[in-house]
């Protein structure tokens, strides 16, 4: 908003297929395999043509496009510019994850920031994952795990899975939306989430009891306060192990196109050993889920080029390195593509710089901010040479 106003530029936000109200098939968008449209492809179709559409109905079709988008909107922005060079004029893509990624990348990420905090809170949330192990070898422990994490129902050996799952999942989005004040993106917590999950596991006495306070931390913000906390409603394990929120539209795109390797190992990261899955455990899951579906096996490497984005130009990737997304990010510049502009903002978490101005920014992502108004004026300074050297269009 604050750069559209600086460069006169029109905001138009375009709704995704299948979220919100622009749902094919309506109520039986799930049924009948309604959901095989709900692709990268199309949605990146839409806008083509909503943007095509819109130029011409405000008498100039050769008005000037610059895309933007944070984390899977990220994305969309690299792929709108790689596929609709004639319709997009350059983007900002920030936290996009487009290139491949380690299998364990993420939660290592996720553990270096609490390491860059506290370099003991990692050592106390293994020890306290340890102790969560050994409680549940007996009766006695299993009860005395959910009194010490409020549970509204018992841990048994059928969702202790989802329950340690619950826990790195707090983690999980606590990284991302590591900003430096109080935010409400993914819940109401408070300025850097990690650094007072951190003072709370480091400030009890025993480590799980400062865990289960931890985790009472993230979940009473994104549930408001409870009595007691309920996995199975709070978290949603899908074919995304950073998890889907509560929607099946984004656990339908992974199990299509979308996927990340992601695993815990309790060596490079701090929680249990959770070993990425492989394309028979996805085809499993997605199967029973959601019928026979036709997984694009080369969506990365042959739709939007993988790591091999030479070609391309006008694009800035802007990542945080808090943001456990940045380990997929355009980190280097790009031999022979001077205008792809990668900016690292250090302190920055999950698209930190598309949100508004802040008091609390760092520099850094001031900076960031300062420098892709400075890009982007100059793509827009660039075609208006261009126009002026060729005459009026």
């Amino acid at each position: 908003m604050e750069v559209a106003k600086e460069v006169g530029g029109m905001i138009v936000f375009i709704e995704h297929r299948y979220y919100g109200k622009s749902i094919p098939f309506g109520a039986n968008w799930r049924q009948d395999l309604n959901y095989q449209f709900l692709t990268v492809d199309q949605a990146l179709a839409d806008y083509a043509v909503i943007l095509s559409v819109l130029k011409k109905d405000l008498g100039n079709p050769n008005r000037k496009v610059i895309a933007f988008g944070g984390s899977y909107g990220g994305m969309l922005t690299a792929y709108m510019r790689f596929k609709y060079p004639n319709i997009v004029d350059g983007g900002l893509a920030a936290s996009a994850p487009i290139f491949p990624m380690g299998k364990y990348d993420f939660f290592r990420a996720v553990t270096d920031d609490c390491h860059r905090y506290n370099s003991l809170c990692p050592v106390r949330v293994r020890s306290a994952f340890t102790g969560i192990l050994k409680l549940t070898e007996s009766v006695s422990g299993l009860e005395k795990l959910k009194a010490k994490f409020h549970l509204c129902s018992n841990i048994s050996a059928d969702n202790l899975q989802h329950f340690l799952l619950w826990i790195r999942n707090s983690f999980t989005i606590m990284a991302m939306v590591d900003y430096p004040y109080a935010a409400s993106f993914l819940g109401n917590l408070p300025a850097y989430p990690v650094n007072r999950a951190c003072d709370k596991i480091l400030a009890a006495d025993d480590a799980l009891d400062g865990l289960a306070d931890a985790v009472a931390m993230f979940y009473n913000s994104t549930s408001g306060p409870v009595q007691c906390f309920n996995p199975a409603t709070e978290f949603m394990a899908c074919a995304d192990a950073t998890g889907c929120g509560k929607m099946s539209q984004w656990d339908i795109q992974v199990c299509l196109q979308v996927r990340f390797p992601s695993g815990t190992n309790n060596v490079t990261d701090m929680f249990p050993p959770f070993a990425p899955w492989a394309p028979s455990d996805y085809e499993a899951y997605c199967t029973k889920k959601y019928g026979p579906l036709s997984y694009s096996h080369d969506f990365f490497s042959i739709d939007f080029w993988s790591d091999s984005i030479a070609a391309s130009s006008n694009l800035i990737f802007s990542n945080g390195d808090l943001d456990p997304w940045h380990t997929g990010g355009v980190l280097k510049n790009i031999d022979h593509a001077p205008s792809i502009v990668p900016i690292l903002i250090k302190g920055g978490a999950h698209h930190l710089d598309l949100r508004g101005h802040h008091e609390d920014d760092p520099e850094s992502v001031v900076d960031a901010r300062n420098l892709e108004v400075r890009i982007i004026k100059s793509w827009l300074a660039a075609e208006q040479l261009s126009t002026a050297a060729t005459g009026p269009k």
